[in-house]
């Protein structure tokens, strides 16, 4: 990355600093070497937020170059953009517009990750949408009956990722976002009075795809009480428990095509200064997810499709710099994708930062933010 860059101008070495830092250089460039930029350049916002700058701001085409496929379309770009123009006065919003159209353009056909699955009754199902890379690992881990533990970041997709994993294998889906006061009746069910006074024993989400098959999420893992969770020990680790409560059946067994999903921030050992309110679970609980554990970071593939430009080289870099520097903050695709809606919506990007560091101190957000 490093030589590509030293052999552009130092103009538009410049530039890039512009597009990804809000429209300003932030040092003294008039003197600095053209080396001494690219360095500073990639070192500021790293590599991915620098490709992106490049994708968006072509380099110049010297006049001894051969024009590639790309520089070609980039020419016959220019040259609608002049004929759109013609005879009206250069107007910066209508040159935004055209641009922004073209952005537009090119992130709908921006490749996204796709696969085919195989499915038991021998149909094949694609998945809609992009797919994450580590996909088809977590499908394989769902296939062979492991119980599946999803931990990343917030805003990563771990929830999505689980209904896609449930549409792939063409299985009914349910869920449940835990918290320390959530009830064990929550997993097991309820005993509900009729209308002849005696009590009808109304199964919960889990029992019954545990019995029919299907597959079920238990969100946010880590922030429910420990206690709670040990009820499905049995059930996650002998394949079968019992509900006394269920006068008659007492015995619940699983289905071969049942599938558990838990999806956590942490791995399980209690909250740290990212993520407060977070249980330390048992290690018996941990255990029955041992083998399916899988780690969910940010898409970057799917962050570059569907996230603004300038948007994503900002968001990257202040990433990274979080990173850097072991803060305990995060920029998720969430916050991305919420903030590319406000971006469409007419707001500026200087606004969309200062919602981010609205709780930020002023020192902080420095360190992160040029």
């Amino acid at each position: 990355m490093r030589d590509t860059l030293l052999t552009l101008p130092k103009a538009h070495i410049l530039e890039l600093f512009k597009h990804i830092n809000g429209g300003t250089v932030g040092f003294d460039h008039e003197r600095a070497k053209k080396s001494e930029c690219v360095d500073r350049l990639l070192s500021t916002f790293g590599e991915s937020a620098v490709i992106v700058a490049m994708e968006a701001i072509p380099a110049p085409v010297t006049a001894t170059a051969q024009p590639s496929v790309d520089q070609t379309a980039i020419a016959q770009q220019i040259g609608a953009l002049f004929a759109s123009l013609a005879g009206s006065a250069v107007n910066e919003d209508k040159v935004r517009s055209i641009v922004q159209a073209e952005v537009t353009s090119a992130l709908e056909r921006s490749p996204v990750v796709r696969i085919e699955v195989a499915r038991p009754d021998g149909t094949v199902h694609v998945p809609t949408g992009h797919v994450r890379p580590e996909f088809a690992d977590i499908l394989q881990d769902a296939a062979c009956g492991l119980n599946i533990l999803l931990v990343g970041p917030a805003g990563s997709g771990k929830t999505h990722l689980a209904h896609q994993i449930a549409d792939a294998l063409g299985r009914p889906f349910a869920s449940i976002s835990c918290t320390a006061g959530m009830s064990e009746s929550a997993l097991s069910g309820w005993l509900i009075p009729g209308k002849d006074g005696a009590f009808t024993f109304l199964a919960s989400d889990f029992v019954r795809l545990y019995e029919n098959g299907g597959v079920f999420l238990f969100d946010e893992a880590d922030a429910a009480d420990a206690n709670t969770l040990l009820f499905i020990n049995q059930a996650l680790a002998n394949g079968s428990f019992f509900l006394p409560q269920r006068e008659g059946n007492t015995k619940v067994v699983r289905h071969a095509d049942f599938v558990c999903i838990a999806a956590a921030n942490t791995y399980g050992n209690g909250a740290n200064g990212t993520y407060a309110g977070r249980e330390r679970l048992d290690e018996a609980f941990l255990d029955r997810f041992r083998a399916g554990r899988n780690f969910v970071s940010y898409d970057t593939a799917f962050e570059r499709a569907a996230v603004d430009p300038a948007l994503l080289a900002w968001g990257w870099a202040v990433r990274k710099r979080i990173d850097e520097l072991r803060m305990q903050r995060v920029m998720s695709t969430r916050f991305l994708l919420d903030a590319t809606k406000l971006l469409k919506a007419g707001a500026s990007l200087d606004r969309v930062k200062n919602k981010f560091f609205m709780d930020w101190k002023a020192d902080d957000r420095a360190k992160v933010d040029f």
